[in-house]
């Protein structure tokens, strides 16, 4: 399957007026593909910024709700060829803390829905985004797919990791029964334009660059030598359709080899947006993980591009926010 083969499919992406499912929405029509982008709730803003065509349909729908899901599978015009399934709750830690139920519900339940109407309707492939979060923590090598994290389950008050290990056993018991296409890319952190920059989100890039951009000062937990990788949106889709084209793996690790402290993403983030450094340090809470790295050989073999260096990313991030959040604020 070549990225040319995407024209003319119908493609299901849920969350498709978020912050991931909207690139691959722009992506999949950039590419010819039939798109019906399905979202739960959304302010109008995103829909609006969303491409003009008679080839994206956009349909409200609880993806917790089967039978409404399944209306949505019954009246595609062209059928439904694949999903990318990019919906998810997140929320700050404090909220997944208290609410390990409400999240491992709404982020499990969905897959379950979108698996069960796949399959009933003869969906060839099925996208589920997936985490680096569902290997264990005490690894201290780069983690590869094929680590046994299911052997070493551990107990945790955190729906969003239950959820997504969860969905990964049920993707499989749906490859085994019912020879489903189920791709399940296990991604690190992801970057870039649309993100989340609300003041209290618990997302590391856009919290630094909104903070930056407001003269204030970015807290850093520990003493800042946690280290961790980032990817760019954009390059993210890009490597995911890649995936599915190839076909050559179900479970792929996608992120960049390219690793940085969180004392030096700080400076890069003051940097790119032209900012003085007014960086602390809350020594009182806990460092963290020294390092979190997956083995990306998988993935070396299967996209045919680089991914952009996290200073070039940064940079396209504050420049898409300061068009959207910052000139909107000064016209007000």
């Amino acid at each position: 399957m070549s990225p040319q083969a995407w024209a003319d499919r119908t493609v299901v992406v849920t969350g498709g007026t978020g912050f991931i499912g909207s690139h691959f929405v722009e992506e999949l029509l950039a590419r010819h593909a039939h798109v019906i982008c399905l979202y739960r709730r959304d302010d109008g803003r995103m829909l609006s910024q969303l491409p003009s065509t008679e080839r994206l349909l956009t349909i409200q729908v609880d993806l917790c709700d089967e039978p409404a899901l399944r209306r949505v599978f019954d009246r595609a015009p062209r059928g439904v060829d694949a999903v990318v399934h990019c919906a998810a709750m997140w929320g700050s830690a404090g909220f997944r803390y208290d609410h390990p139920a409400t999240v491992f519900e709404a982020n499990f339940r969905p897959v379950a829905n979108v698996l069960k109407c796949a399959q009933e309707h003869g969906t060839s492939d099925v996208v589920l985004l997936g985490s680096g979060e569902v290997y264990r923590s005490s690894a201290t090598r780069p983690l590869r797919e094929e680590d046994d994290f299911r052997a070493a389950v551990r107990y945790a008050t955190d729906g969003y990791y239950l959820a997504k290990l969860y969905e990964e056993m049920l993707a499989d018991t749906y490859r085994h029964e019912h020879g489903m296409n189920v791709f399940r890319p296990r991604l690190t952190g992801i970057y870039g334009p649309r993100d989340n920059f609300a003041p209290g989100a618990d997302r590391v890039i856009p919290a630094m660059l909104a903070r930056a951009a407001a003269d204030q000062e970015i807290v850093i937990w520990g003493d800042g030598s946690q280290t961790r990788t980032y990817m760019f949106v954009t390059d993210l889709v890009r490597a995911v359709l890649r995936m599915v084209e190839k076909n050559t793996h179900h479970t792929v690790n996608v992120g960049t080899s390219e690793t940085v402290s969180m004392r030096h993403l700080a400076q890069l983030v003051c940097a790119v947006m032209g900012k003085p450094d007014r960086i602390t340090f809350d020594r009182e809470k806990p460092t963290g993980r020294p390092s979190r790295t997956l083995d990306l050989t998988r993935l070396g073999g299967i996209i045919d591009f680089q991914p952009r260096g996290l200073r070039e990313g940064l940079e396209q991030t504050a420049d898409w926010y300061r068009r959207s959040h910052l000139s909107s604020r000064e016209k007000s």
